[in-house]
């Protein structure tokens, strides 16, 4: 029904390893935290250093690729930790993007969309706050 580029579950390696190995060699991504859904108590807990080695091995994973522009060393921490619902990370066109969030709501799940893919030969994934015009 929707042109799908790429999909996958976000488990093990995180959001941010997911989305790395997504992505490939030929694109960049940009990731807003104002967009994801987080349960606030693992932003806490990430703030209080509850974290794991997985997320530390993620993040090494990931090193030279993500870069964080105003983002609070909880959500880096929630963006690399392994403990994900296993919800889906699926990469379409923007213009089926929005009517496909309208049909999942319809069905009482939640979802959302969390940043952009770019073309281009950088491979750098961005997480910022929100969208810059």
């Amino acid at each position: 029904k929707y042109n799908v580029h790429a999909c996958t579950d976000v488990t093990g390696f995180g959001l941010l390893g997911h989305l790395k190995e997504m992505l490939g060699e030929e694109f960049a991504a940009e990731v807003y935290t104002s967009q994801l859904p987080v349960i606030e108590e693992a932003l806490e807990y990430a703030d209080e250093f509850y974290i794991t080695a997985a997320a530390q091995k993620n993040r090494n994973h990931c090193e030279g690729r993500v870069f964080f522009k105003d983002v609070s060393f909880a959500y880096e921490e929630v963006l690399f930790d392994p403990q994900t619902s296993g919800g889906l990370l699926v990469s379409l066109p923007e213009n089926e993007a929005e009517v496909a969030i309208k049909e999942i709501a319809k069905l009482g799940l939640p979802c959302g969309i969390i940043g952009r893919v770019i073309k281009g030969k950088d491979n750098k994934i961005i997480v910022k706050q929100v969208k810059e015009k």
